[in-house]
């Protein structure tokens, strides 16, 4: 298997800094399998609009020590980057919202899918089932 590039949703995040999350636990071993190599990715890539997600999430769910910790966490990573919605992104997600009324994507998933579908990125570390139907594989497999 060759390395790739996976892109992390608010949910995992939340999941793996929240002890009280229904998901902690799968993603804290999905995570220890990476660490011990039993699955091999390039590097992670997120948004700054999930990391305004979970850190707010985070705050109300447990602290606001554990978000001021996943902030500093997600800024100091070697291997996390952060992509810049900013404003040309924004104008495609807003597309992309407003043709898929169908959904009920969240904007912010608009803006991860456009960021994903723009880097050729398949994978996503989530818990959402909206990556799926956007046509995403969702890890760990669900």
């Amino acid at each position: 298997m060759s390395p790739t590039l996976v892109f992390i949703d608010t949910s995992a995040f939340k999941a793996y800094y929240d002890e009280k999350d229904d998901f902690h636990q799968e993603a804290r071993n999905w995570m220890n399998d990476i660490a011990k190599k039993k699955l091999v990715i390039s590097g992670f890539v997120t948004t700054d609009y999930i990391l305004d997600e979970t850190i707010t999430l985070v705050r109300l769910a447990h602290s606001h020590e554990k978000a001021t910790e996943f902030a500093g966490a997600a800024l100091a990573s070697r291997i996390l980057r952060i992509v810049y919605i900013g404003e040309e992104r924004f104008l495609v997600a807003l597309e992309l919202f407003r043709r898929r009324r169908d959904k009920l994507w969240s904007f912010t998933d608009c803006a991860s899918f456009c960021v994903m579908r723009s880097m050729a990125i398949q994978n996503s570390f989530s818990f959402d089932a909206n990556f799926k139907e956007a046509g995403f594989t969702i890890m760990p497999g669900r």
